[in-house]
């Protein structure tokens, strides 16, 4: 949606007041009629998990910035499974999975340490779809923030959002519905960056938070978080999140129109359902399998007394949705290893350790079966720019 960015904030913005906004309704619309033409989930490689969708409006914006670095698209593309046609739209949807890849890759090729913040301070709070425009039309920043947590899957799937308020202010927390995607760097603090620059966008005040906090390790390069966040950051949290005053979450929203949030917010509904989507069981099962690797092996019985099951009824369900636990554990595995691989600087013993290896002999073994290379080569591989 070129022209809405090409577009002054203030001016658009003014459109909302008092009238059903025409680029707005559209976008109602559009969102709807892809969401009925969206299908079901596969499994295995491409597992629910997996199969949790993004809208492309931001691989769209990743892979324009690559363009204009001078970098061929369809090679990149085909590394995080897209394709050029992929990106035709905004509304159009991908894989999260894909998009995550896509960022992580990206800052690699661009040669830019904070790429990820850079692109989330780039966002204008339309440029991030349907539930921007309730943020728009929320009464307050707090609202706004609250809203994020309930309609964050009509543009995004792949992330969990948790608004908690206690007596001195409230966080925004957010991480991958995913576990295997966790902490990845540049994700999370473009997520962050967004949540900042919309925060002032929405109250035209120049917002500081208290806190911003990352679970991904303290980066080794220099970034300039204080200049873009404008806060202190806090690494190795439990999740990522943006922390807020009382005072600053009391602020209003300029220029908010509380019939048009009811129309938003009555569509945002028919999308999501009366309450949040419940995970899937493949979910369930990688969300436990991925907290419990970096003990080790995690059995079968354990999974399912977990989920309040006997082993056989686990693996009859499992079958039932074309899966199977060893093959899950085996995917997850090497989801996690691959990205442990391009995108921090862990040893091989610490990779092999965190999923679940005693030592990393078996597991050069299995990643040889897996992707026909030994892991040292696949780091090399996705480190050359």
């Amino acid at each position: 949606m070129s022209f809405i960015r090409a577009s002054p904030w203030w001016s658009l913005h003014a459109s909302f007041i008092g009238i059903p906004c025409r680029l707005c309704l559209d976008l109602v619309r559009r969102t709807l009629d892809l969401w009925r033409q969206a299908g079901t989930a596969t499994v295995g490689r491409n597992s629910i998990v997996h199969a949790l969708t993004i809208e492309t409006r931001w691989a769209i914006r990743i892979a324009d910035d690559l363009r204009r670095a001078g970098h061929t698209l369809d090679g990149v593309l085909k590394e995080v499974g897209l394709v050029r046609t992929d990106l035709a739209t905004p509304e159009d949807r991908i894989l999260y999975a894909a998009y995550v890849g896509l960022i992580e890759r990206a800052a690699v090729l661009l040669g830019d340490p904070g790429y990820g913040l850079k692109l989330g301070a780039s966002y204008g709070v339309r440029d991030i779809g349907l539930h921007g425009f309730i943020a728009l039309n929320s009464p307050t920043l707090g609202d706004a923030l609250a809203s994020i947590e309930r309609y964050v899957r009509v543009t995004n799937e792949g992330i969990d959002a948790v608004f908690e308020a206690d007596g001195d202010g409230a966080t925004l927390r957010f991480r991958e519905a995913d576990a295997s995607l966790r902490g990845l760097r540049h994700n999370s603090e473009q997520a962050a960056a967004q949540i900042v620059r919309g925060a002032r966008e929405l109250t035209r005040r120049k917002v500081t938070p208290v806190r911003a906090e990352f679970m991904h390790e303290r980066p080794n390069e220099r970034i300039d978080y204080e200049g873009i966040l404008g806060c202190p950051v806090k690494f190795r949290a439990e999740w990522d999140g943006v922390v807020f005053s009382k005072e600053t979450l009391r602020l209003p929203v300029i220029g908010a129109d509380s019939k048009l949030l009811r129309v938003l917010q009555s569509a945002c509904r028919k999308i999501i359902g009366p309450v949040p989507r419940k995970h899937d069981l493949i979910h369930s099962v990688r969300e436990y399998v991925v907290q419990r690797l970096a003990k080790g092996a995690v059995p079968l019985d354990d999974v399912a007394r977990r989920l309040g099951m006997s082993s056989k009824t686990l693996e009859r369900r499992l079958r039932e949705r074309g899966a199977s636990y060893r093959a899950l554990v085996e995917d997850i595995r090497r989801d996690l290893t691959e990205r442990y691989l391009a995108d921090t600087d862990l040893r091989l013993q610490q990779i092999a350790y965190l999923v679940g290896y005693s030592e990393p002999a078996p597991l050069v073994r299995a990643f040889k079966r897996w992707t026909g290379s030994t892991p040292m080569q696949y780091r090399a591989r996705r480190r050359k720019p």
